[in-house]
């Protein structure tokens, strides 16, 4: 016997309205309680309730799918795509979700209007230079979530707070009896990063040094090895033969990984003569030894990208609220064995 919603309406003590409002996602929307909710879900697990999608997407009057766009003009994708990917997957399973990948070559942006205005997808997950299309953007049923890296449209998104997980690394080396910090990072476009160290080492009564490291190219594209080695030479010809300090915070972790050749190359050891930490921890556990690194959360925002763009589809963030919606995501400092005492 194939079950239906009235099957699990009577089993859960409810009306077949409340279990229609459960299954399609707006339980929350029309303020259906937590208990008739978990009575519903409860129930249909029981009885193996299995969801035709078809009807589903035909009585909501959406797909019950999420675009995700990615990749640049050549079609190019970078490699913190794939956890990012991963959480907006997640979040969107969570919600019932399916999850379409577009990846485009050319124009992205307009790809991704095509498919929200032929209704293929209810919303749109973004990352990339697409992302400050405005223009484009407009002509939307709905505005894109835009996982961001730095300041994009008026546009809802997701971005990284970086403070946390650098006033936890900073409070780490202090507790360690570090005295002197060195940022190492490049000039342009990570200022914030370096206030963030240079706030919190104050707190701690630390001093700071920076060190500007030109960035070797577009480094987002690279490989990994490709890269380490070219943030190895960037440092060479800028990094001083004697370090008055014993602990250094970097950019990124290649740009880490990379301090850690130089430093070898020149007799001194992590961390027994210098703790390094570095930054996003994609690459870090694969250090020897293990860099200790701020997380930068890439599958946490690929997981509140979904949920804010779950609240723009639903409706519950109206159309003059959703253009500044934006979510911050704290960073989290990860510890590994390149952090150590002071020396």
């Amino acid at each position: 016997m194939r079950i239906t919603q009235q099957h699990i309406a009577d089993r859960a003590g409810v009306t077949r309205a409340a279990v229609s409002y459960v299954l399609s996602g707006r339980a929350e929307q029309m303020r259906l309680s937590k208990d008739l909710v978990r009575r519903v879900r409860q129930a249909a697990e029981d009885l193996g309730y299995v969801p035709n999608h078809a009807a589903t997407s035909l009585a909501s009057g959406r797909s019950q799918t999420l675009g995700l766009l990615l990749g640049d003009a050549a079609g190019r994708v970078a490699p913190f795509w794939s956890p990012i990917a991963e959480g907006v997957e997640a979040g969107a399973l969570e919600a019932g979700y399916d999850v379409l990948l577009i990846r485009a070559r050319g124009d992205a942006a307009l790809e991704g209007l095509r498919r929200l205005q032929q209704r293929r997808v209810d919303g749109l997950v973004v990352l990339g230079r697409s992302a400050d299309r405005a223009a484009v953007w407009r002509e939307a049923p709905v505005p894109p979530v835009v996982i961001r890296t730095g300041r994009s449209a008026a546009l809802p998104g997701v971005e990284l707070d970086a403070r946390p997980g650098i006033d936890a690394a900073v409070e780490h080396l202090a507790g360690l009896g570090h005295r002197r910090l060195l940022w190492l990072g490049p000039a342009r476009g990570v200022e914030s990063r370096a206030r963030a160290v240079d706030e919190a080492a104050r707190r701690q009564g630390l001093a700071t040094d920076v060190i500007v490291v030109e960035r070797p190219g577009d480094e987002a594209w690279q490989s990994a090895e490709s890269e380490i080695a070219q943030w190895g030479d960037a440092l060479r010809g800028v990094l001083p033969d004697r370090l008055p300090m014993g602990a250094i915070l970097c950019w990124n972790d290649r740009l880490a990984l990379g301090l850690y050749a130089v430093l070898a190359q020149r007799g001194l050891r992590v961390p027994s003569d210098v703790s390094v930490v570095g930054f996003d921890d994609q690459e870090a556990s694969l250090g020897l030894p293990g860099l200790a690194s701020i997380s930068h959360e890439f599958r946490r925002m690929g997981i509140e990208a979904t949920r804010l763009a779950l609240r723009i589809i639903t409706g519950e963030l109206s159309a003059d609220q959703a253009p500044g919606a934006v979510v911050r995501v704290p960073s989290r400092y990860v510890v590994r064995p390149s952090v150590g005492p002071s020396p």
